[in-house]
Order: C-alpha cells, then structure tokens, then sequence
C-alpha cells in the first residue's frame, strides 16, 4: 500500500490549539480568583470549567493521533495497488475527513473513533455519512466523477464490539478492517486513468486547504470577548456604586450603624446618622449588651440590598470621615428611625439634624415599652465590663474572650471571677 500523506498534522494542531484555550481559561480563572472583586469568583470558576472542558477535548485529540497511527498500521497488509491519503481537509468547511482508501474497487472514507460502541452514537455515524457524501460532491465537480463512496466508521479501543451499525455507514473493529476492505464489492470500478485524477485532485486540494489552527486569530477573538466582558462587568460594579447617586448597593455590614456601600473595589462607609447602637467591633471597648442583636438585625435587612442615602446639607462626614446620612428602603422605609422604634438604638445628637424630635419621639416609645435596649432598668453602658455566664452551659466567659457575646436570654451578669465560680461557673477556655 502506498501512503502518500501522512496523517495527524491536523489532530496535532488541534491538540496544540485546545492545550492554549485551557491555559488562557485557567489563567483568567485563577486572574479572577486572585482579584477579590465582588462576584467575580462565580466568572472565575466558569473559566476554570472551560479550561478542563478544553484540556479533556485536548486529551481526545491525542487518542485520535495515536488511533489514525492505528488504523494506518491495520491497512498495512494492503498490496500496492491500494492508496491511502491521510488528513485530507476539504475546501469551504466540508470537513476534515481522516482517512481515504483509493484502490482498484472505489474509493473509501474511514472515519476514526477512540471510545468503545457504547458512545457511537448517531454523531459519529452522521460524521462519517457526511464526509463521504462531501467527497462524493467534490469529486463531481472537480473531475465530474460520480460514484458511490463508501463510509467506514472504526473504533480503535480494543475491547470495542460492534453492538450497532448503519444502513449507509460499515462500523466495524480495527482488527478486521484489512479484511473488511479487500472482501468488499462495490457499485464502481476504477480505471487506472480515472484513479490517477481522483488522487490528484484529492492531493491537490489537501495541500492547499490543509491548514494549521489560526491561533492568533482565536486569541484576538478571545481577548475581544474578555474586553467586552469585563466592560459589562465594570458597568455593573459601578452602575448605583455613587453613594450621591439616586440608589446604592449595601455591600457589608460592619456595626449595627455602619455600612459599606458601592460595588467590587469602590465602597464606602457610611455611619447612620443621628442614632447609636451599642458597640460589637469598637477596638477599645468590649461588646456591649444587645450589640449582636443590632447588629444581626441591621445585616438582615440591608445586606445587599439597594437603599437609598439622604444627607444633612451641612455636615456629610463625621470625624472618621464616614459619611453620616439617613437611609431608606425601598419601600420608603427610614431605617434610622426603625432601629430606634425597636429598641436597638439610642438617640444621638452631635448637631442638629432635621429627624431629631421625630427621633425622641421614638425613643421615648422604646423605652416606655421595654424594647430592646431598654428592656430592663439598667442601660447597656451599665453593663459594659461585666463577666457573662450562660445559664445553660455553666460557662462564664470575660470581655476579652470570643464567645462573649452570649444570647439575652441566656446571660447572667457577674462582678467578678469569684462571684462567678461561687455560683458554679467555671471559665470559658477561650
């Protein structure tokens, strides 16, 4: 048998091809990871996904390199009347077809597969109809020959059997494809003049169509795509990230009366005005009765949420330079004024603001109600300091420790360690 191109350059190529797209993928997943922008883990994981989902095609590229060097080595025992022309791509995207068997009795499209039968599906079959039905067109109109071709479809794992066929498409084993080609009749004979037309015309074009992965091209379509992604992307970071602007996303939760607003890298810290809960995250001052409870509510109900900012005309910042403003829901809700009415905060009044009678008013209800802050007679500044125990566990803990911030319900006060141990507690480890 003569072999008169030899296959795999296109598989390789290939192969090389998807080895680039899984690198550049994984490089702008592990980009995105490292950026700490907001939600941009979610894009950095879908690259990650594109970069194995290119590295697994990669890995199918290869089994097919080493099954077209297979299928080449079973049609060996072939005499030399029989031709073979691996890789022959086709022009105006018709196909990449893997083998063609020209030889006394016609011409044969064989088409290759790594994986056993229970995967041929109809996708493969479908490939190896339409390859050679595009050779079929080819040769019509390049040497107006028209003549039956026949699509041989194989599978190269070895434990492969055959367990369903096509009435158009021979699927057949490796092992007996030799034997398959030289027992085949078909409906055309070939001269010898009519053969030598067929190869040049089939050698011909495969020369001139056969082409390597446009890799530059792909990587200027890439980087297209990601510019404009991340031009979408930024649009939507800082789309409502003006804290002036009309709307604003709350992106964190740092007190019961502090928030961060805008979007990835831009935020902002705003300090609600007029109103103070007690202190949960103060680097001086331990946590202070009813300060989780503030806290929880306040990251319940703006976390992630669009609100709406108003400010006092003259004075925008306080002395940590947080911005000081009201902030409304959007159901027009001011949640200043909501954590008084609840108990979870108390008035105050650095200047004058424009809510501050509204803001007593409140107060004064919370107080008389016994909410919150305010449910029993001692203020939460009289308790600051105190030892907590647990009533359940029999555990005290010190202001210092990580677990201090024990439930109401669950909490009973001491002055001391040894009042503490007196009443059969014992000390928290940590």
């Amino acid at each position: 048998m003569h072999i008169l191109r030899s296959g795999g350059e296109y598989a390789r190529e290939q192969k090389r091809f998807y080895e680039l797209k899984a690198a550049a993928s994984a490089l702008v997943g592990i980009i995105l990871f490292i950026l700490h922008i907001s939600h941009s883990w979610i894009f950095g994981l879908i690259f990650l996904g594109l970069g194995l989902h290119y590295l697994f095609r990669s890995r199918n590229w290869h089994k097919g390199i080493l099954g077209e060097k297979m299928v080449v080595e079973a049609l060996t025992p072939l005499d030399n009347s029989y031709v073979l022309i691996n890789d022959v791509v086709l022009p105006d995207g018709k196909g990449n077809i893997d083998h063609i068997l020209v030889g006394p009795i016609g011409v044969f499209v064989i088409e290759t597969k790594s994986y056993t039968w229970h995967y041929l599906n109809r996708l493969p079959i479908r490939q190896a109809i339409r390859s050679a039905v595009s050779l079929r067109y080819f040769l019509k109109g390049q040497i107006q020959l028209d003549m039956f071709i026949p699509a041989i479809l194989v599978s190269t794992d070895p434990n492969a059997t055959p367990s369903q066929s096509s009435s158009i498409v021979n699927v057949i084993t490796l092992r007996n494809l030799c034997d398959f080609i030289k027992g085949h009749g078909t409906r055309s004979m070939l001269d010898s003049e009519v053969e030598k037309k067929l190869i040049h015309e089939i050698l011909k074009v495969s020369h001139a169509t056969s082409k390597k992965a446009n890799i530059k091209k792909w990587l200027l379509k890439y980087i297209g795509v990601l510019t404009v992604s991340l031009i979408m992307y930024l649009f939507y970071v800082f789309s409502g990230g003006n804290p002036y602007g009309k709307w604003v996303l709350v992106t964190g939760v740092i007190d019961g009366d502090t928030i961060r607003v805008g979007r990835g890298w831009r935020n902002t810290t705003v300090q609600l005005l007029g109103m103070d809960t007690p202190e949960t995250v103060h680097p001086d001052k331990p946590v202070e009765f009813f300060g989780p409870e503030a806290l929880e509510f306040t990251r319940k109900t703006l976390k992630e949420k669009k609100v709406h900012l108003e400010f006092e005309p003259s004075n925008q910042m306080d002395n940590y330079g947080r911005l000081l403003a009201y902030v409304y829901l959007s159901d027009g809700t001011l949640f200043n004024a909501e954590l008084i009415k609840r108990g979870y905060a108390r008035v105050i009044a650095p200047f004058h603001f424009r809510y501050y009678d509204e803001f007593r008013n409140y107060e004064q209800e919370a107080m008389a109600s016994s909410r919150g802050i305010w449910a029993t007679k001692q203020f939460p500044s009289e308790k600051i300091g105190k030892i907590i125990g647990n009533k359940k566990s029999k555990i005290y803990h010190l202001p210092s420790q990580s677990n201090y911030d024990i439930k109401e319900e669950k909490r009973v006060y001491f002055n001391s360690e040894e009042e503490a141990i007196k009443a059969g507690y014992r000390k928290a480890k940590r």
